[in-house]
């Protein structure tokens, strides 16, 4: 079986690991993500398109990566607020990297829609070749249901592209949760754009409310929470709206995968796989039904795109139609 990882992130080039974030994922997680701790501490970017490179070369699985910049802050009137100096990679670094390796790197393009050439900006990556596009509205705190936001929907529409819509609690970067509800993405989907539900709506603690924080641990799906079931809903009612798993492999999002598999049978060929690399993530220590014997055993598996796929496994078939149903949003 080869598929590609439908989400995954380069860093800012000019990454500094000084985030409280960076020093722990780096200090617990840089092995597990096939990142040597000190070379990315001395050659920061550069050894970390390395690795990441390095993991899609030698993945049992995973032949290539959709690699999704995020575009800086704007404010109303066009002018540049803040640009996060680690998660912040900008569409020309995507597309350098897909010039130095286009069998491994498929790329998407961030154009925050308050940019005043956005339009223009579309116009220029797809001509360059990118494949889709990535929005990250919690992060740039803007309502893209907002109907001056229309002719920017038409435009991707017009080229045919998909677009990942962030959906789901956000750890990484500064959000606003206002933003996160798969709601966000209606106006995109009334248009009529392939719009891809990141992290498939939900947060990584489903139940935040005291009275209701014990359905964290049970794998009742009626205990899932509403973000769980209206991300079903939305798959379900529309042709054009897909969820991909990235960050399922982590906190209390991962017990969701068993209910997905064995009784969500209708929606598999709208799933895709994804990692949101290099977000960490631990079959160790997520929240799921698998036992100490079949942690320890996946956690051994050096690749961190095959262990993410050996997780999956699990509980969907090898065969499963959740990893090539990318094939129906890009085109190689």
């Amino acid at each position: 079986m080869e598929t590609i990882d439908f989400h995954a992130h380069l860093l800012n080039p000019n990454v500094s690991f000084s985030r409280v974030y960076d020093k722990v994922a780096i200090s617990l997680f840089a092995k597990k993500l096939g990142v040597d701790k000190d070379d990315l501490l001395d050659r920061k970017y550069d050894a970390f398109v390395d690795a990441f490179i390095n993991n899609i070369q030698t993945s049992k699985y995973v032949k290539k990566s959709v690699v999704l910049p995020v575009d800086a802050k704007i404010d109303s009137k066009g002018r540049e607020i803040s640009r996060d100096k680690t998660v912040c990679s900008s569409n020309e670094d995507v597309l350098n990297e897909h010039k130095k390796y286009p069998n491994e790197v498929i790329p998407f393009f961030s154009v925050n829609p308050n940019r005043v050439d956005a339009l223009d900006l579309i116009d220029e990556y797809a001509s360059q070749g990118f494949k889709g596009a990535k929005f990250l509205q919690n992060y740039w705190d803007i309502d893209i249901n907002d109907d001056k936001y229309i002719p920017y929907f038409e435009k991707i529409k017009s080229y045919d592209l998909p677009i990942i819509i962030h959906t789901g609690s956000e750890h990484a970067i500064e959000s606003n949760p206002i933003y996160e509800k798969v709601e966000v993405a209606n106006s995109a989907i009334e248009i009529g754009c392939k719009v891809v539900l990141a992290h498939f709506g939900v947060n990584t603690i489903m139940e935040h409310n005291p009275r209701k924080f014990l359905n964290n641990f049970s794998f009742d799906n009626k205990k899932f929470g509403d973000d769980y079931f209206k991300t079903i809903e939305y798959l379900e009612k529309h042709e054009n709206v897909y969820a991909d798993l990235s960050a399922m492999v982590m906190n209390f999002r991962s017990k969701i995968i068993e209910d997905l598999a064995k009784n969500q049978s209708q929606i598999h060929d709208k799933l895709l796989f994804g990692t949101d690399y290099p977000v960490p993530f631990s079959p160790m220590f997520s929240y799921h039904s698998l036992g100490l014997k079949k942690r320890k055993e996946l956690e051994r598996i050096e690749n961190p795109l095959d262990r993410n796929i050996e997780f999956f496994n699990e509980y969907f078939e090898e065969e499963s139609i959740i990893y090539t149903n990318w094939q129906k949003l890009i085109k190689e």
